[in-house]
């Protein structure tokens, strides 16, 4: 066999790296999102011409999708065929190196343009119907950040915080989010310090047109606090399911134990889709830890990671359409 047929042959072979980029390629709605960031792009009216702005939008997406470093992306699409292919990179002088990538990802912090990417996903689906607004689940989940005082301040990043869960301390960030009852898109995503408590979070992440609202036994009380929302748009009464602890369901008698097991069991089956999401962006796309400082950083991290996990989830059989 020639080192050209080798190669083609090598090109042709499906892997789950290829496949899914192909998704990625299919489900991005690349128009409206360079359109979107087009205005706040380089001019390239002084100095080096910029990089094309679909190729660093492509990088940028690798990077997230594989929770890579600066470097390490940049190395990536170099070295891996089917990186470079997604990207439509020919040469190593069409990748930027790490420092331009960096600049690009702080542009887009700086100018909010993640949580932009992030509300028009929202928007496009709620066009398709996969956001109906009549139900949300609300949950949040702790993404972790680095503990370590070895670096140039000698500090811990001051933004995060610690929180006990379980019997286990966690040091980092929370991401809130609102979840729609019937698809499990995500249409609201709030970020705080990890010791932000969840039910204090709930009335941020409503949309002020649902009827009912679950979640689990963290957001007990949610609808007697003040800022509680209690009618929606319509002049509707909102119902709060939230799960009840364990020890409330022990403490009934036999009879009413049974009662109350089928009833949790209910809210259950409807507030687990929100575990989903969590799954894609924790498990899909490994983002457990944070690499950048500051709830800036975080808040635009976690609206760019929500805007992929929605899209990956509505192109599942159940829900496309």
């Amino acid at each position: 066999m020639t080192m050209s047929a080798f190669s083609d042959e090598l090109a042709n072979v499906r892997t789950h790296k290829k496949e899914f980029l192909a998704q990625i390629e299919r489900i991005v709605p690349w128009g409206e999102w360079i359109a979107l960031i087009k205005p706040y792009y380089y001019k390239g009216e002084r100095g080096n011409k910029p990089y094309d702005l679909e190729r660093m939008l492509r990088i940028y997406l690798i990077q997230n999708l594989y929770d890579l470093s600066d470097m390490a992306t940049v190395a990536e699409v170099i070295d891996s065929r089917a990186f470079s292919e997604f990207c439509g990179v020919d040469s190593s002088n069409q990748v930027p190196d790490g420092d331009t990538l960096g600049r690009f990802r702080n542009l887009l912090v700086k100018n909010s343009l993640q949580e932009k990417l992030f509300a028009q996903v929202v928007s496009l689906l709620m066009e398709r119907g996969m956001i109906l607004k009549k139900g949300t689940i609300v949950d949040s989940t702790i993404i972790s950040a680095p503990s370590s005082t070895k670096n140039k301040e000698k500090q811990r990043d001051l933004d995060a915080h610690q929180v006990k869960k379980g019997n286990t301390w966690h040091f980092g960030y929370k991401a809130h989010i609102g979840v729609d009852k019937d698809s499990g898109i995500v249409h609201t995503v709030k970020v705080t310090a990890a010791n932000q408590h969840d039910v204090s979070m709930t009335s941020e992440l409503l949309t002020g047109e649902e009827t009912v609202v679950y979640g689990d036994s963290g957001y007990l009380g949610a609808e007697k606090r003040e800022d509680a929302v209690k009618k929606n748009a319509n002049g509707k009464r909102i119902r709060y399911k939230i799960n009840r602890r364990p020890s409330q369901i022990a403490k009934k008698s036999t009879r009413s134990q049974g009662q109350l097991k089928r009833r949790e069991h209910e809210k259950s089956s409807v507030r687990a889709k929100v575990e989903h999401v969590f799954a894609v962006v924790k498990g899909q796309l490994r983002y457990r830890k944070t690499r950048y400082r500051g709830l800036r950083k975080q808040t635009a991290k976690l609206n760019m990671m929500f805007a992929l996990a929605n899209l990956i989830l509505a192109d599942r059989p159940c829900l496309a359409v």
